[in-house]
């Protein structure tokens, strides 16, 4: 089963920046989705956890140069299953 996260990622500074880091993560083995985001700072990866690590993906991105924050990574729900969750009362 796919766990989705977003964490955020310094050194970002334009659109090239998130086009290094998603071709960066793509090539890591168990990544099934990336979602960088220059105007949050952040990256939501989804990825197979049998197959691959939140520090796999950190690695990638390092050697991109750049840095993920993946002590910082939360788990992430898309917005439409959140308000889902919200009327039934989870959180």
């Amino acid at each position: 089963m796919a766990e989705l996260v977003r964490f955020p990622i310094e050194g970002m500074t334009c659109t090239s920046c998130v086009s290094h880091i998603t071709k960066a993560v793509r090539k890591v083995e168990g990544v099934e989705v990336v979602k960088v985001n220059l105007g949050s700072d952040s990256a939501t990866v989804g990825f197979d956890p049998a197959l691959t690590s939140l520090r796999a993906i950190a690695e990638a991105i390092g050697r991109a140069g750049y840095e993920a924050r993946v002590d910082q990574a939360e788990p992430f729900v898309p917005s439409a299953r959140r308000g889902i969750l919200s009327r039934l009362g989870i959180r």
